[in-house]
């Protein structure tokens, strides 16, 4: 039995569950995007800080994944037993699944954004100059470590089903 299993969620719930993600993936999305074009209007003075270069990184990592939950049931293999609103195929859901598990780059960035203010005023203080020549490279490869394992769950086929049980 999966998740959306007839045995756990009534017919109305499994419907609920699967159309409320459009509404809060379609407002998550949009809000995303609008730090995204808050930022990009004023580039040529925003993109010179690395706080707004790691707020970029991690609304645009946002935009794919809000998108993707917000997509709910849609992507899983129609004729799926249990799941209402499925209308996918394997590919579907696994591209699905791809870009959830790049919503992990989001808490990443938002790490690497408390680190961001730790050097900015804890301690001996450093400069935002001395962050980004020093530290925001590190900064973004280590927020990048979850697309290594998104990349690596490809070929392994680890995206191909949402069936979980509960126990």
């Amino acid at each position: 039995a999966g998740v959306f299993s007839t045995m756990v969620f009534s017919f109305s719930q499994r419907k609920a569950l699967s159309i409320i993600p459009h509404i809060t993936g379609a407002l998550s999305v949009i809000g995303s995007l609008s730090i995204l074009y808050d930022i990009l209007k004023d580039r040529s003075r925003k993109l010179h800080r690395p706080y707004y270069r790691i707020l970029l990184g991690m609304s645009f990592f946002d935009v794919f994944a809000s998108a993707s939950l917000g997509m709910s049931t849609l992507p899983i293999p129609k004729g799926t037993e249990g799941v209402y609103g499925a209308m996918g195929t394997t590919r579907t859901c696994a591209a699905q699944g791809f870009f959830i598990q790049l919503m992990l780059v989001s808490p990443f960035y938002n790490l690497m954004l408390a680190w961001y203010y730790l050097l900015l005023g804890k301690n001996k203080p450093l400069s935002e100059e001395a962050i980004a020549s020093k530290y925001e490279k590190y900064m973004h490869a280590f927020a990048m470590i979850p697309v290594l394992f998104a990349v690596m769950g490809l070929p392994l086929t680890l995206y191909n089903s949402a069936d979980c049980e509960y126990r």
